[in-house]
């Protein structure tokens, strides 16, 4: 790959995330390569080196160059001529000083070779980076003026990578710029709600977020934070708990009204609002005290990962904490057991002579009630029998 393109004067280095990730001994994702070459000038080396160049998204100087069965994205260097907001006149460069200073993190602004060696031109990002310190290059309401959606990426980072207190310049800038967030569309705002509520720091963020007025611009309601922290508290037993949808329902969801004002700002999907919806009005119905038969209803009527989110939310909106034997006993037994498949099918019914109607469904609701009482024991032959 870098040999591929860092030829004839160009330089090839691996940027942002995977440096930063391979520093903090983080799990790294996407690996982002950044070049002195230009697109068209990457197009052609790439595919005379025999890989395959897609041009994802040229106009903006990016060529992803599939190598060895993985995507890699190659972006030429870039100078902004003019911003305003997120849609910035730019114009390719061979200048790592000004391509780092319209990033926008310190520690996003890290630049490696093949053979390791670290740049930073910023002069601040590897100490930041190793510091866990979140920090906007340059000034921070230049940075936020770019793009109000960094706001939300300031939080979205403190929570995945920050270690001790929010920085405090780039905290002051997002309070005063916080109303830019109502310019944001709500498919963007969304998907950075999705990805801080999961992270590590997700508690100490969203409280900051709380305290600053941000997320109730974001979500346009309040927030129970004593429930979310709890459920956080609870991914060490549950893995479940970590899921980004629950936590969105634990932290502001309390009536099916909290689910359709979400629907419409964070443009959630019909699938994650209709399991919000689910899962909140199903969570009443889970206790402690649910012995295994009722545990096979409930599991019955909405599946294993309903039912255990339920069961879950239920148990974070309540006093008992993450040791709870009780409670943990309940999540095991959901765990262990299947969920009941009804033996009998209105052909079975159709097969003794009924006819199609309301009667057969009637009928068919009467076995299921026969089925339910009897600890789901009944098999087939004996339901049909009742008939």
């Amino acid at each position: 790959m870098f040999d591929a393109i860092a030829i004839d004067g160009d330089t090839a280095r691996v940027v942002g995330g995977a440096v930063r990730n391979t520093l903090l001994g983080e799990p790294v994702g996407d690996v982002d390569i950044a070049t002195t070459a230009l697109p068209q000038t990457v197009m052609e080396r790439a595919k005379a080196a025999g890989l395959k160049p897609i041009p994802t998204g040229i106009e903006h100087g990016t060529i992803t160059v599939v190598s060895g069965g993985t995507p890699y994205e190659v972006t030429t260097l870039r100078e902004d001529v003019e911003t305003f907001g997120r849609h910035a006149v730019v114009r390719f460069s061979r200048d790592w000083q000004a391509d780092a200073a319209r990033r926008d993190f310190t520690m996003n602004a890290l630049y490696a070779d093949p053979d390791g060696a670290i740049h930073d031109p910023t002069g601040e990002g590897h100490a930041d980076c190793l510091a866990r310190r979140v920090r906007f290059i340059g000034d921070p309401h230049a940075r936020i003026r770019e793009d109000y959606l960094r706001i939300l990426r300031f939080f979205r980072f403190h929570a995945h990578y920050g270690s001790g207190a929010i920085d405090a310049a780039g905290l002051s800038a997002v309070i005063a710029a916080r109303e830019g967030i109502r310019q944001l569309s709500g498919e963007r705002v969304g998907h950075e709600i999705r990805r801080i509520l999961p992270a590590p720091y997700a508690v100490e963020t969203v409280g900051v977020m709380a305290e600053t007025g941000i997320i109730e611009i974001a979500f346009g309601g309040v927030v129970r934070l004593e429930d979310f922290a709890h459920l956080h508290r609870l991914k060490d037993f549950a893995a479940e708990a970590g899921d980004a949808i629950l936590r969105l329902a634990a932290l502001s969801c309390f009536v099916q009204e909290d689910v359709d004002r979400l629907f419409e700002r964070l443009r959630l999907s019909n699938a994650e609002a209709g399991r919000m919806a689910l899962v909140l009005v199903a969570a009443s119905s889970f206790s402690p005290a649910l012995d295994d038969i009722a545990c096979r209803e409930r599991l019955y009527r909405l599946g294993h990962e309903t039912a255990i989110d339920a069961a879950l939310l239920a148990w974070c909106r309540v006093a008992a904490g993450a040791q709870d034997q009780s409670w943990r006993r309940l999540i095991v037994s959901l765990r262990a057991q299947t969920v009941p498949v009804f033996p009998v099918a209105g052909r079975d019914l159709l097969a003794l002579g009924m006819k199609p109607g309301p009667g057969l469904g009637e009928a068919l609701r009467a076995i299921e009630a026969d089925w339910i009482a009897s600890g789901f024991t009944l098999g087939r032959d004996a339901l049909l029998a009742s008939v």
